[in-house]
């Protein structure tokens, strides 16, 4: 009897469980994909194309002094040094000092990575509306991850109110820029959206993707 009874309890509460699911708004059961990482690496290859996995002293070290000399792209790569431990001790407080020299003279990839280090909280406190503005100054000069990036903030409501006609913008451009990544949440911003706001959004993204290309 007392089997009997836990075996009808146990479907009931399966019952309950599988018509929840199957009721629940297929928009809710998907999210915005996570943001995309921190990049640049190819800012740490030589010259010659070879790759930086064990600089000399003496190459951190003319990066170093052009980087002090106010140069954005050796700051940025010693941001990166700093950010990977090549070539010096891994320190992503260090990371983020130079880093957001570069950012600060308009290095998009900089602006970028600092905005990915705010998204993450490395190197300093974790500030999604710090990270939205600094991927926000890069997209504007075409970084196609920072371009996914907002686009995914702004669908998820990080940084920024909720808003998925702007995810859909930015996802756009990010895509047309050719950013493989943002296509799922492009599609996932577009489910969103009526018809009327889908077309408004879309005439959108063209004229801003034509702005920024210019």
């Amino acid at each position: 009897m007392k089997r009997s009874i836990l075996i009808s309890v146990f479907f009931l509460f399966a019952s309950i469980f599988l018509c929840t699911d199957a009721l629940a708004d297929p928009k809710t059961q998907t999210l915005y994909q996570r943001l995309q990482p921190r990049s640049g690496t190819v800012d740490l290859l030589n010259d010659d194309g070879r790759y930086e996995t064990s600089p000399s002293a003496a190459e951190v070290k003319r990066d170093r002094r052009a980087a002090e000399r106010g140069d954005a792209s050796a700051q940025f790569k010693m941001g990166l040094r700093y950010d990977l431990g090549i070539g010096v001790p891994q320190n992503y407080a260090k990371s983020v000092k130079w880093i957001r020299k570069a950012a600060e003279q308009d290095y998009a990839s900089a602006q970028y990575n600092l905005g990915s280090m705010y998204f993450s909280g490395l190197g300093v406190s974790q500030d999604f509306v710090e990270a939205f503005q600094w991927f926000y100054k890069a997209a504007e000069q075409g970084n196609a991850s920072a371009l996914n990036n907002l686009g995914a903030m702004y669908g998820k409501g990080q940084g920024v109110p909720q808003n998925h006609s702007e995810a859909y913008i930015w996802l756009s451009i990010a895509t047309m820029s050719g950013n493989k990544e943002a296509i799922r949440n492009r599609d996932f911003a577009a489910s969103n959206l009526s018809p009327e706001e889908l077309g408004l959004a879309q005439n959108r993204a063209k004229k801003l993707y034509q702005e920024i290309q210019q």
